[in-house]
């Protein structure tokens, strides 16, 4: 590890040589994100690390999609693979619904897993060719976003007309396509913006066309359990985003926006065939899957312009949102013919968000004040059938969860206080969220409910306009979700009982983070450490009633996970008089962490991760290149959490190096040519989050691995 070090160290010593001092007139970090504070802001005055991925650097990756575009960025991990996609983000070492996931404000639902092959109801219906940005708020950031803010918040936006359009009246088409190996995926993405008098209006359509992501190359071309390539699963979809919106008068300006989502998937599910079900008459064969996730999303939006005594700006919304997931899931065993598991998942959801800002001018300081409401109705459903297909009868399937409704309501302050000039800047929220979940009757469960208080305290001070320091406290919660209360499921005949447990409390957090930003003429970093304590964790306790195992969700576990991350980019022609256009940058990510009661390590917890790049960008902007080298270590033996007594241990996740090289070419100012070579030297590895659970008796290791060496390219037209 001592050459990593020495490059932070490289990185500190430049960004705080003597120079630094001497150029006053060079700004820090000046980029402009939404995710710290609600509002825009640059990222110098945030006292936290917030992580963003523009639309630029999404497409000068060729990334089809949100794990793809997130896969440089330290201490963020996207999970999922295989037939369902992507399930779940992890950011310092938090997953799950332990993470908030939004688009342009409006909350996502979690992803449903209940452990069955046959049902997932994934978070994989998001087109990167709609976003303008990605940003990842690190660390627990309740008082901002509320429940399952726990660990951290990821933030989407999508796109503008204002983002694709110049000054005044203006008009703008642009078309995009491009073929990715990894998934034999095509795509072409439509966009047409337009601006005329106070009215804005933009159509981006996007459409897909490819298979399951391929697994390395090395794995085995066979029938069954023990395969090691990728199922021949066809994958296409549909996005449409529609916004429009109009400039009332000096003060309003309304919007409306609307989105469609859909995703197809069917094929031979190969790795299916021959496993064995563990009882008589369960050897599958003709296994194969039909798939449709769908998203609808209908927003309507005001800004105001207030300026009164009690705010500002005034801006509200109101948004309904539903995602579902059909999943047919066919076989053949010699117990049950041929079947169709029919397995249905939706979420609906209301949202109501309202907030509003004041600017307030003291003699010697001025106060940006954030405050607001919202409001949010939640409904999950599940619809299980299984048919026979061979006598054409049917009968319900044995659903996990009852359907249940669910209201969230909150309201937040927050005052961000700028000293001496703005020399100093403090960040202080408070934000309560109520909870109520109620199942449905006929499942005789009982309804919950439960609030939180949480807060929030930070600090930036900048030395100059070129090195800052910054500090922060900040708390989480998350309510426990529909699937950990109301799990409920009686199998004694095979041995075993879930029940449910309404009567759980949320999950708290706490976080301490302080880290240092500094820029001048030859670069700029971000280095952070940072110490987060999680108490009343929900963990599963397993006891016995008489031969039957009695499962049943508790409130605890306790945890703690500290580490320390570094961001930095070195202008080459600058430090070393290196061609015009050549940079550098890197990127490293330490975490540790354990579970406070057993002393184990966390599961979740990433291995030490080193990212660097090397670019150049031609003065005339019509061409460049980049590689990029990503190094992360193993995750093995006491990294993984002890098995307990009489299981096996976790497979070992092998350290690994990937090298990408990219280039663009830009022949005239509207076309752009982009091409990109992953895994150029066909690295076989396993991410380590594909390991979790997976022992030496394991069937299908392989099919875990991600892809070998892989190409793309891109074509984006603009008039």
């Amino acid at each position: 590890m001592s050459y990593k070090l020495t490059l932070i160290a490289s990185s500190v010593v430049i960004a705080l040589s003597p120079s630094l001092h001497a150029q006053e007139d060079v700004s820090i970090f000046d980029e402009v994100v939404v995710s710290g504070t609600r509002s825009e802001q640059s990222i110098k005055n945030v006292p936290s690390s917030v992580s963003k991925v523009s639309s630029e650097d999404i497409e000068q990756n060729l990334a089809t999609d949100v794990k793809q575009a997130l896969k440089y960025e330290p201490g963020v991990q996207v999970n999922g693979q295989g037939r369902f996609g992507m399930e779940d983000f992890t950011v310092r070492g938090m997953s799950g619904s332990r993470v908030k996931v939004m688009v342009d404000g409006v909350e996502q639902p979690s992803s449903y897993n209940p452990g069955a092959e046959v049902m997932r109801k994934n978070s994989n219906t998001i087109e990167v060719d709609t976003l303008t940005a990605i940003e990842v708020n690190k660390g627990p950031s309740s008082t901002l976003y509320g429940s399952d803010a726990l660990g951290g918040t990821v933030l989407m936006r999508t796109k503008n007309p204002e983002d694709l359009l110049g000054a005044g009246d203006d008009t703008h088409v642009g078309l995009k396509t491009g073929y990715a190996s990894a998934s034999d995926e095509y795509k072409a993405t439509v966009e047409v913006a337009n601006r005329t008098g106070d009215l804005e209006t933009m159509v981006i359509y996007t459409y897909r066309d490819g298979n399951e992501t391929e697994t390395h190359g090395d794995g085995a071309d066979i029938t069954g359990p023990d395969r090691g390539q990728a199922d021949p699963y066809s994958i296409e979809s549909h996005n449409v985003l529609a916004k429009a919106f109009y400039q009332i008068n000096n003060e309003h300006r309304v919007g409306v926006t609307g989105e469609f989502f859909t995703r197809s998937a069917n094929g031979k599910i190969l790795s299916g065939e021959g496993r064995d079900g563990g009882m008589p008459g369960y050897i599958y064969t003709n296994v194969r899957g039909e798939d449709e996730d769908q998203r609808y999303r209908i927003g309507f939006e005001h800004e105001w312009l207030a300026d009164l005594v009690v705010f500002d700006t005034l801006d509200w919304s109101v948004n309904w949102t539903e995602s579902d997931a059909d999943h047919n899931s066919f076989d053949h065993t010699q117990a049950k013919g041929n079947r169709n598991r029919f397995r249905s998942g939706k979420d609906e959801s209301l949202q109501f968000d309202l907030q509003m800002q004041k600017m307030i001018e003291l003699a010697t300081s001025r106060h940006e004040f954030t405050y607001g409401v919202s409001a949010a109705n939640d409904k999950f459903s599940l619809s299980y059938t299984d048919y026979n297909l061979d006598d054409g009868s049917s009968t319900p399937g044995s659903q996990e969860v009852p359907n249940s409704e669910s209201e969230k309501r909150a309201v937040f302050v927050q005052d961000q206080m700028f000293f001496m000039d703005d020399q100093m800047v403090v960040t202080a929220g408070l934000r309560y969220d109520d909870f109520t979940a109620t199942p449905d009757s006929s499942s005789g469960l009982e309804e919950h409910n439960s609030d939180a208080l949480t807060s929030r305290l930070g600090a930036v001070y900048h030395w100059t306009n070129n090195l800052s320091t910054y500090a922060q406290y900040s708390e989480g919660f998350r309510s426990p979700t529909i699937h950990e209360m109301y799990y409920d499921k009686d199998n004694t005949m095979f041995g075993y009982r879930i029940e449910a447990n309404p009567d759980l409390k949320p999950e708290e957090s706490q976080s301490y983070e302080v880290g240092v930003r500094a820029a001048n003429r030859f670069g700029n970093l971000e280095l952070s450490a940072f110490y987060n304590d999680y108490k009343n964790f929900i963990k599963s306790q397993t006891t016995m009633d008489g031969s039957v195992e009695v499962t049943t969700n508790e409130n605890i576990d306790k945890a703690r996970i500290y580490g320390s991350e570094f961001k930095g980019n070195l202008w080459l022609d600058e430090a070393f008089s290196a061609p015009m256009g050549t940079y550098a940058r890197l990127s490293l990510a330490y975490l540790d962490g354990e579970d406070k009661e057993t002393g184990e390590t966390l599961n979740t917890i990433a291995p030490f991760t080193t990212v660097v790049g090397l670019g150049y960008d031609a003065p005339s902007e019509n061409w460049g290149s980049a590689v990029t080298v990503t190094m992360v270590a193993s995750k093995s033996g006491s990294d993984w959490e002890a098995p307990e007594a009489g299981e096996e241990a976790n497979v070992d996740a092998p350290s690994y190096t990937v090298v990408d090289l990219t280039a663009y070419y830009r022949p005239m100012n509207d076309l752009t040519l982009r091409a990109g070579l992953f895994n150029a030297f066909d690295e076989k590895y396993w991410q380590y989050q594909d390991l979790d659970g997976a022992t030496a008796s394991t069937e299908g290791i392989d099919r875990r691995t991600q892809p070998g060496r892989n190409w793309g390219v891109n074509l984006d037209y603009s008039f």
